[in-house]
């Protein structure tokens, strides 16, 4: 499993996301998980996917499962 770090500037108010260190197995697995878990909460995070900008910084060390690991909020 890859760790990335998940990250908008798009959204920048008071109780928004700005990042998030997130599990997947892909960069594009990683940009479709939303750091509150509902892609209807685009008031706590930006407005697509496509506005996410994703970077690799690793493998796992031990087995886990898919999603957020660690997310930063204002």
């Amino acid at each position: 499993m890859n760790l990335y770090y998940i990250y908008q500037d798009e959204n920048t108010g008071e109780g928004t996301y700005h990042a998030a260190v997130v599990a997947a197995e892909t960069k594009e697995e990683a940009r479709a998980i939303h750091p509150a878990g509902d892609w209807d909460r685009v008031d706590m995070w930006c407005y697509s996917e496509d506005e996410v900008g994703v970077r690799l910084i690793g493998k796992a060390a031990k087995p886990v499962a898919s999603g957020v690991v660690l997310a930063s909020n204002s």
